[in-house]
């Protein structure tokens, strides 16, 4: 057992912090507290025991009785006063739905980030236009800069999210990716396009992750994957948002203007929102973290259980600073470092599942198929269906649970990508591939529907296996493995073109996704119906797979 610090800090105190309180190791609070922990069952000490019993004559009299309160009734509570202690309701979800929607909106933008290439290069690689020209590394910077601005993006949000927390951070961002997307609506040169490129993707970097961990922390366990998976579908809206622009052919000039404008709705709710519980307990506001969790679950429910089950797991998490490199450290805990491992892996390896580039070059590779079909409709087909794979995501995937649906997705798809690998074969050789002009189309269709339902998985389980303590570096360490794979599957797509052939790169996304099921199959838990805390408590390092 490592060493840990609580401080906490009354929201109503001028004082920063009120109270901090260092104590040397778990055992020894259990030392210290054996009195109060006696009568126990099973010699259990609950960790506001712990801290009760640590800082008898150090805290105010508010903060105990918080700590109190968030025991959930098992120490301070007789028989008698559970008698008369109202019947718990089911946590109300207006609230938590509405965090959701205005989240959905930020994701709605993430979507357009990755959509906008998929559209736009048509327009900027037509050697006739009059407006601004890409030539062929341009387009591969257009394809890719966004994600290589995420990488980054997510190094410097692992610290945004740990000291100002989701919802600030989130307020942070949202004003310089509307900044950035009129800058691209009005650029008159190559240089300036891609420079704010590269920005909205810094951005995205952090604000994505922001967006996803909030709803994650403030949803309740038995609809965390409803939830999630709204933000999920939300981001597949982006893309249609922007291929449906696209389709309409108003110029790409016109996607910056609406692509900025979706910034006001979260702006706007997020001022109505508060911070996520969970992290208020990172910083030892305890008692804004219970208002928070009274507000997404209902003010007539008990939240005290809830709260010290939070609470017990960041305790016993922290150290004796909670400062970036001691995160870092806590991440090389074995349970942790596996988890890390297997979600960064994953993550880095689910771009090239072909994902990146069906999505990046969707009209282009529609228009190589020559089929006679208009490229620009059946891309904006190929984003509705992976919509609607999503939404049967989130129909199924608290009762599916998640390691089957990734298992199965990937499997189909890897047919889906070997099919469309197969076709692109056919038309290097003397087999006249006119009448399955269809096929290539079906293939993406398949394709996109497949990986709506099963790699919205990943997201998740990128934050559900990590602990609250981590989980805000955790993720954007595991973002920076996703990003960087994002940006070498698009910049690297036309270089592997031109050396094997369209086919040969379907091929090998074709593999990536038969690789992926693998290390699913084996080596992914199952998180579904199972609160984060009892998620990261019951993973030991050698159950990781189980």
């Amino acid at each position: 057992m490592g060493k840990y610090n609580l401080q906490m800090r009354s929201s109503n105190s001028t004082e920063e912090p009120v109270l901090t309180t260092t104590v040397k190791s778990i055992e020894n609070d259990a030392v210290a507290g054996q009195d109060t922990c006696k009568n126990e069952p099973n010699g259990h000490c609950h960790a506001s025991n712990l801290q009760m019993a640590s800082l008898t004559g150090l805290t105010t009299e508010k903060d105990v009785d918080v700590l109190r309160s968030s025991d959930g009734g098992q120490n301070a509570k007789s028989g008698q006063e559970e008698d008369q202690k109202q019947e718990e309701t089911r946590p109300r979800i207006i609230s938590q739905v509405a965090a959701t929607l205005v989240m959905a909106f930020i994701h709605v933008g993430v979507g357009a980030v990755y959509g906008y290439s998929g559209v736009t290069l048509p327009e900027l690689t037509d050697p006739d236009t009059q407006d601004l020209f890409l030539g062929p590394y341009e387009v591969s910077l257009l394809a890719s800069l966004s994600d290589l601005g995420g990488a980054f993006g997510s190094v410097v949000g692992g610290v945004l999210l740990m000291r100002l927390g989701q919802r600030t951070t989130a307020l942070l961002g949202l004003p310089i990716s509307a900044a950035c997307w009129l800058a691209m609506a009005f650029a008159h040169s190559p240089t300036l396009l891609l420079s704010m490129w590269f920005v909205v993707g810094f951005v995205t970097g952090f604000l994505s992750p922001a967006a996803s961990m909030y709803v994650l922390e403030v949803s309740h366990k038995n609809i965390r994957g409803l939830l999630f998976g709204i933000v999920t579908t939300a981001r597949r809206f982006g893309i249609i948002f922007v291929f449906g622009i696209g389709g309409l052919r108003v110029g790409w000039r016109a996607i910056g203007f609406a692509s900025a404008a979706l910034v006001a709705v979260p702006l706007v709710g997020l001022l109505f929102m508060p911070s996520s519980p969970r992290w208020l307990v990172t910083r030892g506001r305890l008692e804004e973290a219970k208002d928070s969790l009274s507000f997404f679950r209902g003010k007539s429910y008990d939240v005290s259980s809830e709260l010290a089950s939070i609470v017990e797991q960041v305790v016993r998490s922290q150290r004796r600073k909670s400062g970036f490199k001691d995160q870092l450290r806590m991440m090389m805990e074995p349970s942790t470092r596996r988890a890390l491992a297997l979600m960064g892996f994953l993550s880095l390896l689910s771009p090239f599942s072909g994902i990146v580039v069906v999505i990046g070059y969707a009209v282009p590779i529609l228009q190589i198929t020559k089929a006679d079909i208009d490229a620009y409709m059946s891309a904006l087909l190929t984003a509705v269906v992976f919509a609607a794979g999503t939404v049967i995501h989130i129909c199924i995937v608290d009762r599916v649970g998640r390691k089957p649906l990734l298992v199965v997705s990937f499997l189909f798809s890897t047919l889906c990508m070997a099919t469309l690998g197969g076709y692109f074969y056919a038309q290097t050789t003397e087999i006249d591939v006119s009448a399955y002009g269809w096929a290539p189309v079906a293939s993406m269709v398949a394709f996109l529907f497949s990986m709506g339902v099963g790699q919205p998985v990943i997201n998740i389980l990128q934050g559900e296996l990590l602990p609250t303590s981590v989980r805000a570096t955790g993720i954007s360490v595991i973002l920076i493995f996703m990003y960087l794979g994002s940006f070498a599957s698009a910049f690297t797509y036309p270089m592997i073109t031109s050396a094997m052939g369209v086919h040969g790169a379907f091929w090998i996304y074709s593999g990536v996704c038969i690789t992926i099921v693998i290390v699913g199959a084996v080596c992914l838990p199952e998180t579904r119906g199972r609160a984060l805390e009892e998620i990261t408590k019951a993973a030991p390092a050698d159950n990781v797979g189980e």
